[in-house]
């Protein structure tokens, strides 16, 4: 029994061991980091195995649930979240959203949630639009007939702009799709009711209310309708 346990930690050892010299084929540079902010090299460990078993989604799914409990969880280095951004400009927090993206999008070069999420993210939430467009240029090198790709390309661009009516064009197309995180619907409600859009902006809250699969979200969107409901 001993032995078999000793056997047992010798393999783990071994594969963390081997995880620090191997990197998926892209973006090999981002994962120490991506991994420092989950488990450390258990979760490389975990991305070896499965790919290993050529399971490279179940391996991208499982790297999208850590991205989104890092980016769900306060950032202790963070100010006040709130007066940082909205205003177009970095707000210097959740440093390791662009690692752990890369990360996701490494093990499964064609999951497209993972990455028109982790571009959203960089790009509308936190203001780092280039790391969002490095993003979405190389999934679009990958897979150039996925326009959805481009057409976030262009909602950066104009979102730098503060252009809303086309922000608001673009998001538009976007988000009939089923791949259109609740986070771009989000930011489509609240451009909404900054151009006067009340009754499409709570169109779209109280669906999030309702229907959104992220429980924060749905909390969210109850919040801003009981807001709009008081004005």
């Amino acid at each position: 029994m001993r032995a078999a346990l000793a056997a047992v930690i010798a393999f783990i050892f071994g594969l963390n061991g081997l995880i620090a010299h191997w990197h998926p084929e892209r973006f090999p540079e981002e994962l120490p980091r991506a991994f420092e902010a989950t488990r450390g090299f258990v979760g490389g460990t975990r991305d070896l195995v499965l790919v290993g078993f050529g399971l490279r989604r179940l391996a991208a799914d499982l790297a999208m649930l850590d991205l989104l409990i890092y980016y769900g969880s306060p950032d202790e280095t963070a100010g006040d979240w709130d007066h940082a951004s909205g205003f177009g400009r970095d707000t210097n927090m959740y440093r390791d959203l662009l690692p752990m993206t890369k990360r996701m999008i490494g093990l499964d070069p064609f999951f497209r949630h993972g990455v028109l999420y982790g571009a959203g993210a960089l790009a509308f939430n936190e203001g780092r639009f280039q790391q969002a467009v490095e993003i979405l240029k190389s999934a679009l090198k990958r897979d150039p007939d996925y326009w959805p790709y481009s057409l976030n390309l262009s909602a950066i661009a104009y979102k730098k702009t503060r252009d809303f009516p086309e922000i608001i064009r673009f998001l538009e197309t976007v988000y009939p799709l089923p791949e259109c995180p609740t986070m771009l619907k989000n930011i489509l409600a609240n451009t909404y009711i900054k151009t006067g859009q009340i009754n499409k902006a709570a169109a779209i809250f109280e669906w999030m209310a309702s229907d959104a699969p992220e429980a924060d979200y749905r909390e969210l969107a109850r919040s801003r309708l009981e807001m709009m409901r008081r004005r």
